[in-house]
Order: C-alpha cells, then structure tokens, then sequence
C-alpha cells in the first residue's frame, strides 16, 4: 500500500491507494498542517483497515508552496519512510496538476502556472506524455505569456496568463500523488522544491562576543 500526504500549499491531504478502491481526505487550510496531518493518516488507515506495517512506499508533494507547510509534508515522509523501513518518493505540484490535466487524454502540451508571491508566477510546461519539456522555473507574472513555449494553450494551476482559461485550484489530489509515486523507482530521499528565497532576513548585527 502507498500512503500519499500533501501539505505543501492550502490544503492538508491524505491519500491510500493498493487497498481496493483509494481512500483520502482532503481539508482546505492555510496553517496548523502539522497538527491535523497525522490524525487524517491515521483516519485514512482505519478506514481502510491498515495500519503502518502495511504500508510499502510513502508518497509526498515536494511543493512548490508553503514554506513551513514543505517542510513538514517532507520531513513526515521521510520519518515515516524510516521508521517503516520502506522507500519514499517526492511528487511536485507540477508533475501532479500535469498528470491529472492529462487524464482527459485531449493531449498536450501543459503549462502548469503556480501563483507565487509579490507577482510571480511558478511554471513549468509537459509534453502530451506527461514528461517535463523544461525544469521548473520562476518568473513575472507579466512576462509568463512570453515564457510559455508556442502551441501551449492547456493550463493547470492557479495563474495562467490567458483569464478564461479553465483553472484549477493549484492543489493535486493526493491519489494522483501516490499513483504518480507507485510508477517511479525510488532515488534519493525526498526534498523540498523551492524556487524562491526564503522570506525571513538574518540579523544585521553580528554575533555576540565571547566573554573569556
């Protein structure tokens, strides 16, 4: 069985699949991830009547999105990882939302526009197969028509440059999470994906001197 969790954007997400039908539960938030994240894995399991020594692969959303909320999907999955004695696999934002745009096989290729922060745009596009045609990137918000590669005209996310296009939330299904995990040979343990710099600033002063 692969656990799937997502706590990287606006939602807390938990997800089950290799028990018959997937079981999940999603819960739109912007703070208190952590509190809420291990009590809907432990929901999810119940209902699927698993426990933790069932599981075979934990999946995670390695974002991009929330700071804190990155850091607390990725760091769960991998301690889970570890004290399971199972693999862990890192799904992005990107690859998911691509995936699941892909599913109504009308074909590509996918830009997925991600809104960032002080008019930024997160992008990166995929070909009909579902496979990255560029690495992930950040750019304007008024310069994202411009970064979108010509004959692009499918949209997932929050932010794309043409307004009627149908948009989604920005948010992946975290079976899709766990379907996208279940096809990839693990590699090295999950991390978060950042494409901007962190908003905290180090101190102007110095350190403190050392008395001897």
């Amino acid at each position: 069985m692969i656990l799937a969790i997502d706590t990287s954007a606006a939602q807390c997400a938990v997800a089950l699949l290799g028990a018959g039908n997937p079981v999940a539960e999603r819960q739109a938030m912007d703070r208190g991830h952590a509190e809420h994240l291990f009590p809907m894995i432990e929901a999810v399991l119940a209902t699927a009547g698993a426990t933790y020594a069932d599981l075979t692969r934990i999946a995670v959303c390695t974002g991009p999105g929330s700071f804190t909320g990155v850091r607390i999907g990725v760091a769960a999955a991998r301690g889970l990882a570890l004290g399971c004695g199972i693999p862990a696999v890192g799904i992005n934002r990107f690859e998911a939302l691509a995936a699941e745009t892909l599913e109504d096989g009308a074909g590509g290729p996918v830009a997925v526009c991600l809104a960032g922060r002080g008019g930024t745009v997160y992008l990166q596009c995929f070909g009909a197969d579902g496979a990255p045609l560029a690495p992930p990137e950040m750019v304007d918000e008024a310069a994202l028509a411009g970064s979108i590669p010509p004959g692009c005209s499918r949209f997932a996310g929050d932010a794309a440059p043409d307004p009627a296009a149908l948009l989604r939330d920005g948010l992946p299904d975290p079976t899709t999470v766990a379907r996208l995990a279940a096809a990839r040979s693990p590699g090295p343990r999950p991390a978060p994906l950042y494409l901007r710099g962190a908003d905290a600033e180090l101190p102007r002063e110095g350190p403190p001197r050392l008395l001897d």
